[in-house]
């Protein structure tokens, strides 16, 4: 198997990012999700201990990783509960928990930089010094890393050589799909193999499970974790396609041959970087389609607007709310077919079929309002 050269002490760092094939050190990152107490600690330990010597595995636990800060720190621990309370992905992830999170993913990304370059591996300069002492802690302990001291007195750490492939095993929760995604554009950025292994439990199981737990988290939080988990969804999400999901009720899944299928078959298709112009020419599309969104919007509510200070001199106050409730429905549907339409680019491509909310919204609002103006009034409806 190739073994990674010891690194110099005297080289520095570079941000340096190679392909898997001029890299020739195969490599991949491989996600464990699912609810607390599902079995994921349990999974990953037994991977590592029954690794083959043709593939090395290091498990990095966000729980023992961010231990300090999530248990002994009571205002990460709460503000890692809130997270899952967030009524939806994004609404309040900028907790600390979501910082620590992003900030293990810099500490691992430091790493992957470091291998690929053969230099020392030293702290990232925004990243919290206990956080990163512990990420060091777990990469020695499973022999990946030693601690050096420079003829400077200066103390860094040194890559030790280690059997490839490496795979990187990351055992969190992971409940959210954006938080994966993350995961994700790691493993694209630097050409690694990518995949996830869900694990499904009964919420009664994993409540039984986590009483047993060194450090148990709330009831309540597996509860409200259960209810907004996003599941791997290969049919919705291409970079979700390698994806298995196990049921871990039982235990012993450690013996599905379909993790090591899983693993072989990440690792033979890594994720390939993106193509620059691609992304300028979709962030570009994005800004865009923004404007357009926003310009519709903005010319929706005026017309609403409009049409209500008219509606209050001319229909029954009963009917006013009525009215005005109808009215932001086909706002609503109108945004939505405008954005139906730039999903398909027939907004930016061809202005010719170009989705007119406004004459959606004109005939719409006729409609609405025939019922409740006299026939003297009709004329105006045109207006």
């Amino acid at each position: 198997m190739p073994i990674i050269p010891p690194a110099h002490a005297h080289c520095r760092t570079q941000s340096v990012s190679m392909s898997a094939r001029e890299r020739n050190w195969p490599m991949g990152l491989c996600i464990l999700c699912g609810l607390p107490g599902a079995g994921k600690s349990a999974l990953a330990a037994a991977l590592k201990e029954k690794a083959s010597p043709a593939r090395t595995i290091v498990s990095l636990s966000y729980d023992e990783i961010l231990a300090e800060e999530a248990f002994e720190g009571e205002p990460l621990r709460e503000s890692r509960e809130v997270s899952c309370q967030s009524p939806e992905p994004g609404g309040r992830e900028h907790s600390l928990w979501k910082q620590y999170r992003q900030q293990l993913l810099q500490c691992l990304e430091h790493l992957l930089v470091s291998m690929s370059s053969r230099t020392p591996l030293q702290a990232p300069s925004d990243v919290k010094d206990s956080l990163w002492r512990r990420f060091c802690q777990c990469l020695a302990s499973q022999g990946l890393i030693s601690a050096s001291t420079s003829n400077s007195g200066f103390q860094h750490f040194c890559i030790n050589p280690v059997h490839f492939p490496l795979f990187f095993i990351l055992d969190d929760n992971f409940y959210y799909q954006s938080m994966r995604y993350e995961v994700y554009q790691l493993a694209r950025k630097h050409s690694l193999g990518f995949c996830q292994l869900y694990l499904q439990c009964s919420t009664e199981s994993c409540l039984q499970r986590n009483k047993d737990r060194q450090h148990p988290v709330m009831d309540r939080t597996i509860l409200l974790m259960e209810r907004k988990i996003e599941k791997p969804n290969p049919e919705k999400n291409t970079w979700e396609e390698n994806s298995l999901i196990l049921d871990s009720s039982g235990g012993g899944i450690v013996d599905d041959t379909r993790i090591n299928d899983l693993l072989s078959r990440a690792l033979e298709n890594p994720v390939q970087p993106p193509d620059d112009d691609n992304e300028e020419r979709e962030r570009d599309r994005e800004i865009c389609s923004a404007s357009l969104i926003h310009q519709a919007d903005q010319s929706l509510r005026r017309l609403i607007s409009e049409t209500m200070q008219t509606v209050k001199g001319s229909a029954a106050n009963q009917d006013i709310k009525r009215i005005a409730q109808e009215l932001q429905c086909v706002k609503s549907k109108a945004l939505e077919q405008l954005r139906q339409n730039i999903a398909v680019q027939t907004v930016l491509l061809d202005k010719d079929r170009r989705f007119n909310v406004e004459s959606y919204f004109t005939e719409e609002k006729k409609r609405i309002l025939q019922p409740y103006l006299c026939q003297s009034q009709k004329p105006w409806l045109d207006g």
